[in-house]
């Protein structure tokens, strides 16, 4: 590197190797002087914006005579649409790019939603004329020196039992380091004038961090970089005292059978839950934050968060309530959405749902608990009528938030769950009728699986 900037930078680097041979322990001023080294060589790092590219990847086998035609796509992200190839052009098998865009550093939805056709008409087939219109989103964190690339990815199910289950639409989530840091040549000490090779200590490999999807209630901090400090000033670390945490679980007022699951530092530890104990069951644990899962045959499961330090014994007590037995009272899935017996209900112009309609969330729960896989998307719903269509769209995203925090408060992680608003755009009933208007007025529960 032939710049000024390089020039000095060497003579700093020269400084500090001749430094280093003469004292162990470096002074206040050569510490200062290798701070000042460290800022140097993070502005000869040259980091991109980050950058997000989007691909859709062709139905197999759409376009021949399997008879799977696309017939309407558009792509949003963070709600802007996105220019992109017709759906001719998307038809086609394999790979075609949607989008390169850069972007700021923040997090960013995208939202897909494609339209397919059966073609190849048979008299006796349940697929002749049918359509399937999929919705698929996806939330993901971006930074500088970073390009993540999404895949939209439809898929066929060919043993679904419904053909409604044939077609899925996913998306694919993967990211890579742009930045790359600048060579710079470094003199010996001894010999200025005459350029050699440094001997290098092995550097391990820089992992660029995961994409994790973000939840729309809680917003994303970044973890501050712990300062080095000289082995010779570090105390000395002994064995840390564990915390003991108290377990219950309770069917109404008596002690029942359960297993316990805690999740936190380390790996998860499952605990059985004697009911014939006579006090509460003792686990002990290292001090920090856990999720504890509570299951029992034949009672709906239940989680909640705890704090353990090493100056309390908190006792958690979970109240289990029966899992009903009829397939009426009982959550459904079609479509990847989740059909409760009794849906959150909504007053007119209001976002928190009405007292006595959720009690329905805690078939929701257990379905969350019992699969650590799945994740929500919540989507709310508007009628035409609760005022101007711009807040009726933020009337749908506060009834999804609001849903969002009652299953938060009920123990579920908030990264596990994302909302969104809909406004009055897809009505489940008319609303030239109060009871259609009611029903409009709704969050709806779309699954969605953790990439693995």
């Amino acid at each position: 590197m032939a710049s000024s900037t390089s020039q000095a930078l060497l003579l700093v680097i020269m400084g500090l190797l001749a430094a280093s041979a003469r004292a162990a322990e470096p002074s206040s001023v050569e510490q200062r002087a290798r701070d000042d080294l460290d800022r140097q060589l993070q502005a000869l790092v040259k980091t991109p914006p980050p950058e997000v590219v989007i691909s859709f990847e062709g139905l197999p086998g759409a376009g021949t005579n399997r008879g799977y035609k696309l017939v309407e796509a558009d792509f949003s992200l963070n709600g802007q649409p996105l220019a992109v190839p017709g759906a001719e052009k998307l038809n086609a098998p394999g790979q075609h790019k949607l989008a390169v865009v850069k972007v700021e550093e923040g997090s960013f939805t995208l939202v897909s939603h494609v339209t397919y056709a059966n073609e190849a008409w048979n008299l006796f087939s349940e697929e002749s004329g049918f359509l399937w219109k999929l919705t698929a989103s996806v939330t993901f964190q971006v930074q500088k020196g970073l390009r993540v690339r999404v895949k939209v990815l439809p898929s066929i199910n060919p043993t679904a039992p419904d053909p409604r289950l044939k077609l899925k639409l996913s998306h694919d989530v993967s990211v890579e380091m742009t930045a790359q840091l600048a060579d710079v040549a470094i003199p010996d000490a001894a010999d200025a004038g005459t350029p050699t090779k440094v001997a290098q200590t092995p550097v391990a490999p820089v992992t660029p961090p995961p994409v994790q999807p973000v939840s729309g209630t809680q917003p994303t901090q970044t973890a501050a970089v712990p300062a080095v400090v000289p082995v010779s000033q570090r105390p000395e670390q002994g064995p840390v005292a564990p915390a003991k945490l108290l377990l219950k679980v309770l069917a109404g007022k008596k002690p029942i059978s359960a297993t316990v699951y805690v999740r936190g530092k380390g790996a998860p530890q499952q605990v059985l839950v004697d009911p014939k104990a006579r006090k509460p069951t003792p686990v002990m644990l290292p001090p920090g934050e856990y999720s504890v899962d509570v299951l029992s045959r034949g009672y709906l499961a239940q989680t909640r968060k705890v704090k353990l330090t090493r100056d309390t014994e908190p006792t958690v007590a979970f109240t289990l309530a029966k899992a009903p037995a009829k397939k009426t009272q009982q959550a459904s899935v079609k479509n990847e959405r989740v059909e409760l017996p009794k849906q959150p209900r909504f007053a007119e112009q209001q976002s928190a749902p009405k007292k006595g309609s959720t009690a329905g969330l805690a078939l929701l729960v257990d379905m969350m608990v019992r699969d650590e896989s799945l994740r929500l998307r919540l989507e709310g719903h508007t009628d035409n009528r609760e005022g101007a269509a711009k807040s009726r769209q933020g009337l749908s995203e506060a009834r999804a938030r609001a849903v969002a925090e009652l299953l938060v408060a009920a123990g579920l992680d908030p990264s596990r769950i994302e909302t969104w608003g809909v406004g009055d755009a897809r009505p489940k009933a008319p609303n030239l009728i109060p009871r259609g208007r009611e029903l409009n007025r709704r969050v709806e529960f779309v699954l969605l699986r953790s990439k693995k």
